[in-house]
């Protein structure tokens, strides 16, 4: 084995060379990366298995909020549903009345005006969930 220190340049031995190594990590998700569980572990035994509790009942409260939120968002669904029909079906017994009762003309125009509003809602309704999807 050669030194190689020996065959620099007699101007170069003297000057000490210094360098500089940056390193970073960095992960995402609920645990780390198993090489700092076992650091962690090292310094504090048991600390992996409450690290791995403490993510395991995040992850089972972030599913129960999003199974409550889906839950809500089609119980508020089927009552806007509801209410839908009950207001396009009470205006157009309102037209009929006006029509059969009163002025023929002003009966047809209250139920063209009842279903257009009714179809209008509905397929803005239907866009804006497509729009929502990433869709056009």
């Amino acid at each position: 084995m050669t030194n190689k220190s020996t065959s620099l340049p007699p101007d170069n031995q003297s000057q000490p060379r210094v360098a500089r190594i940056l390193a970073t990590a960095q992960f995402s998700g609920p645990l780390p990366p198993p090489q700092v569980l076992e650091h962690y572990e090292r310094i504090v035994p048991g600390a992996a298995d409450r690290i791995i509790a403490v993510a395991e009942r995040q992850a089972g409260h972030r599913r129960q909020l999003e199974s409550r939120f889906m839950t809500a968002i089609v119980a508020n669904s089927r009552i806007g549903l509801v209410f839908g029909f009950l207001i396009g079906l009470g205006g157009l017994v309102a037209a009929t009345v006006i029509a059969i009762y009163g002025d023929p003309r002003a009966g047809v125009g209250m139920g063209l005006l009842t279903l257009g509003s009714l179809v209008g809602v509905f397929v803005h309704g239907s866009r804006v969930k497509v729009d929502d999807r990433g869709g056009k």
